[in-house]
């Protein structure tokens, strides 16, 4: 009963259409054509996977990788022999002087998380200031590529369930990124360094308000 009932209205709908002139459709088609959005897609993880200067990031960060765990590794070494001299020489020294140097170190074996933490934070740093380095030069590619497909709108694959491999740009900017950098220096990042440059910054901003504090009186 039900099919009949949808066969029905099917043909009811086909003899409504049939009144409507040729013309007037074609458009409507030509008018949804051109208000309908161009989209592009792009696997950014895939650019940067196949790109030269991509590709030129992960053994410059395994470098740095590899002196931040020497460094730590030492810093280990040095509160654990400071440990054990300490122990050696537990009858040797006044008890006041010696529970001042346990301390010490005590303080210095709770650290070490810390500093553990600060060297994931450099090594992240350093790998996001390289990927902007990237971005620097790949965010005119894809301008260029948008305007010359006319697109409306550019999404990156990992967002989409689905899209038609004539929307996916990623090899084409892959290419262009080629002609345009081969490689990227990744930078060792202190992050000692970037707190003093912060520290710096907010003394002088915070001279320059008193300046201007004193003009206005």
């Amino acid at each position: 009963m039900r099919n009949k009932i949808l066969a029905g209205l099917g043909a009811a709908a086909l003899a409504i259409v049939g009144g409507v002139s040729v013309s007037a459709i074609t458009a409507a088609e030509a008018q949804q054509a051109a208000a309908a959005p161009v989209i592009l897609t792009l696997n950014q993880s895939q650019v940067l996977a196949q790109s030269k200067a991509g590709q030129s990031i992960g053994p410059q960060l395994a470098k740095l990788q590899e002196e931040a765990s020497l460094s730590l590794n030492a810093e280990i070494e040095k509160v654990v022999k400071e440990g054990e001299d300490l122990k050696k020489q537990k009858d040797l020294m006044a008890e006041d002087v010696w529970l001042e140097r346990a301390k010490r170190v005590t303080e210095m074996q709770n650290n070490l998380p810390a500093l553990r933490d600060v060297r994931v934070q450099e090594l992240s740093l350093a790998e996001q200031n390289a990927l902007a380095k990237i971005s620097e030069v790949m965010n005119p590619i894809l301008n260029d590529i948008v305007k010359k497909r006319g697109a409306t709108l550019l999404l990156d694959r990992s967002t989409v369930l689905f899209a038609s491999i004539d929307t996916d740009i990623t090899q084409e900017v892959v290419a262009a990124l080629d002609k345009e950098v081969s490689s990227v220096k990744v930078e060792k990042v202190s992050m000692a360094e970037l707190q003093r440059q912060a520290a710096e910054a907010a003394k002088a901003a915070e001279k320059d308000n008193g300046k201007k504090k004193k003009k206005k009186k």
